[in-house]
């Protein structure tokens, strides 16, 4: 008995040992404490930058956003650092020209949402895949909804709250490897809404919704309501619960939370844009590993993604193999991507060969007559 209390007695210490390291470790590292859920963590980093700051206001180019978290900034004419020149409409799609909300008899109409592929990071409005798939379809509007850094959740919620009035014909939604990760945190440059799914049969729950405004995140902080770590809960469980939660977020085997969250965002894509009349689209954006690699790291993400785009009945146009096939036949080219050190992302080169790749595919299925 006395050999098992000295035992306890270690155990104990040990633990307590530990715990106390790792506060300590937090508390002289220049960073906020851990946490089980990683977008607790990017919620506090974000909190204590702007208590420090002041500043509760987002870049110019994005506006805080109840239903989606932020989107485009309306009105802006924009030229960050090596980042091209940015313009929006009053809608906040990037457009130079207004459209009016009723569409009008006889007019055809395409409409992008998407992350920062399909919005165009880094080339001004006339390079984007936007504005040259606009100059290949004779006699369509193409609207640009796409915000940079969202995830697919948010790029479906900004059709049903925000393109659903313009009765668009055709709704391509831009898909990005990375974006299966986003659509699993309720946190990312900002608070965001997410979907979880629920029960047996893989329905979705919207989450964290609305989305609180900066103002009132910071002052949930300020007065005490909320804070930043704390003494009700261990730093070092913590950190092992974080590295468990975040591999079954970036799980992507069969029946993984990614592939089912996914899965349920894009059957309501599906079943919300054929309700409306419109031809749901599904475009596969590579990462630049296929410069160097001779099949993507997040391959099976890809793959996933188009064989459920695929059973939805969608037109799929994957960009990897289209890249690739060009980069072989034209190795003066070298690259569809702009340098990793300005973000990365398509270059000019890159985004006209996706807007040929799309009016290609929208051909073929015959969504243009």
């Amino acid at each position: 008995m006395k050999k098992l209390k000295i035992i306890v007695l270690n155990v104990l210490v040990t633990l307590l040992l530990l715990e106390g390291g790792v506060r300590l470790y937090y508390a002289l590292a220049d960073d906020v404490p851990p946490h089980a859920d990683l977008a607790v963590t990017r919620e506090w980093r974000w909190v204590k930058a702007r208590m420090a700051d002041g500043k509760v206001n987002f870049d110019q180019r994005f506006v805080y956003d109840a239903n989606v978290g932020w989107r485009n900034a309306p009105n802006i004419d924009v030229t960050p650092d090596r980042m091209g020149r940015i313009r929006t409409n009053s809608a906040g799609m990037r457009n130079h020209q207004e459209f009016a909300i009723h569409k009008p008899a006889g007019q055809r109409r395409l409409m992008i949402v998407g992350d920062s592929y399909s919005f165009g990071h880094g080339v001004s409005n006339e390079e984007t895949y936007a504005y040259q798939l606009a100059a290949l379809l004779s006699g369509w509007e193409v609207m640009n909804y796409a915000v940079s850094a969202t995830g697919t959740d948010q790029n479906y919620l900004m059709y049903e709250h925000y393109g659903k009035p313009y009765r668009p014909d055709v709704v391509v939604l831009g898909f990005y490897a990375l974006d299966y990760n986003r659509n699993t945190y309720s946190f990312r440059d900002y608070a965001k809404p997410m979907f979880v799914p629920m029960g047996s049969d893989g329905s979705l729950q919207l989450t964290h919704v609305p989305v609180p405004a900066p103002e009132v995140l910071i002052d949930d902080y300020r007065s005490g309501r909320k804070q930043i770590g704390g003494w009700h809960y261990s730093y070092a469980l913590a950190v092992f619960k974080r590295a468990l939660a975040d591999r079954i977020k970036r799980d992507r085997d069969p029946g993984s939370l990614g592939r089912r969250t996914l899965t349920g965002i894009m059957e309501r894509f599906v079943a919300s844009v054929r309700a409306d009349g419109g031809t749901p689209v599904w475009v596969n954006f590579p990462i630049r590993d296929i410069l160097d690699e001779e099949e993507s790291k997040y391959r099976a993400v890809t793959d996933f993604a188009m064989a459920e785009a695929k059973r939805l009945g969608m037109p799929v146009i994957d960009m990897e193999p289209v890249f690739r096939e060009q980069l072989a036949k034209r190795p003066e080219v070298k690259t569809f991507w702009r340098p990793e050190e300005v973000g990365g992302h398509m270059n000019a080169e890159g985004n006209r060969l996706t807007a040929v790749a799309l009016r290609d595919l929208l051909q073929r299925e015959g969504v243009l007559k």
